[in-house]
């Protein structure tokens, strides 16, 4: 039988989400696509009025009857803060930024760095919620594996085998959540295309191996030890041959780790985004897969902003999820 407390939780948590696509909702409105009992959202309204998680703000137009009241999210009741990590040939860069609960940037910035170090990652972090009390979720963003909070492989050499989840937690009263940079761009990614039931992102850099992200069911698959989507490790070609081929012919490379996603999880999407050419030619996939199989491919020129789009999603999740206890 279902606790009264826990039945109480999830009705709050059901009316809660409903503010988070940023509309105006009334009453009857909430009532309707909830299924709660009008006196069941009625309260729920106050009790999130009092907490200050939504706003008052206006009345619906009337139709003859009484007047219904609208509300929306207190968008500045919480802020999120969002931590991207990436690198290239010279430098190390942090992006760092807080945002609403709607995803709105409040503040940006772009650090520039020749080590990469974890003290810089600190003081970057620091820098960023000094003024902001109401950051209260931090999601980061890192280029490697990272399983429990500790970091594998990384183009970051100082976050190597670092527990670094339970480092950031000892410096900063947050909840965190960390995940390698190509999973966040890849949730990102699937926000766009939410039709897509399974998709992939693929990204090829410059200077380092090339990183999958995938969905199934619109869920992130990370395998049991976070190392899904790893293409530089298929059994095909050492990494010698890999950097040889991203040097002469980085678009066949590409081309058989394509072809090796579809043969695996059958994406009806894969993002392509590159740094070494500006568009994926695909003509040549005829050779690996029969056409009736070929996902629809999609050219992405803005890692960045999918990852940061990838981020917010986990942290307002994160969020979510504090608040549910929090109603317990």
């Amino acid at each position: 039988m279902v606790k009264i407390t826990e039945l109480k939780t999830n009705n709050i948590h059901q009316v809660r989400l409903c503010f988070y696509n940023g509309e105006i909702w009334t009453k009857n409105d909430l009532a309707k696509h909830t299924g709660l009992s009008l006196a069941a959202t009625t309260n729920i309204l106050q009790l999130l009025l009092k907490d200050d998680e939504i706003k008052l703000v206006g009345e619906a137009q009337s139709t003859g009857g009484r007047k219904s009241k609208q509300y929306i999210l207190n968008k500045d009741y919480y802020h999120l803060g969002n931590v991207s990590l990436k690198r290239d040939d010279q430098y190390y860069y942090f992006l760092v930024k807080i945002t609403d609960l709607l995803g709105n940037i409040l503040k940006e910035e772009k650090l520039i760095s020749e080590e990469g170090s974890i003290d810089e990652l600190l003081e970057a972090i620091s820098n960023l919620i000094c003024d902001d009390y109401k950051v209260t979720v931090l999601a980061l963003s890192i280029p490697g594996v990272c399983k429990d909070g500790k970091v594998g492989i990384c183009d970051f050499e100082a976050l190597r085998n670092c527990e670094l989840l339970k480092l950031l937690k000892e410096h900063f009263n947050l909840d965190i959540i960390m995940d390698n940079d190509v999973n966040a761009a890849s949730i990102g990614f699937g926000i766009h295309y939410p039709n897509a039931n399974n998709l992939a992102l693929i990204y090829q850099p410059k200077i380092k191996y090339v990183g999958c992200g995938i969905l199934i069911n619109h869920r992130l698959c990370s395998g049991y030890s976070n190392f899904a989507g790893e293409l530089s490790y298929l059994p095909f070609m050492s990494h010698h041959e890999q950097d040889e081929m991203l040097f002469k012919a980085p678009n066949d490379l590409l081309l058989k780790q394509l072809a090796t996603i579809c043969c695996v999880i059958n994406p009806e999407i894969i993002g392509v985004c590159s740094d070494v050419f500006k568009e994926f030619d695909s003509s040549q996939l005829i050779n690996y897969l029969p056409a009736e199989h070929w996902p629809k491919i999609i050219d992405i020129d803005n890692l960045d902003q999918l990852i940061k789009d990838g981020l917010y999603s986990l942290g307002i999740e994160v969020l979510k999820n504090k608040m549910r206890k929090r109603d317990r």
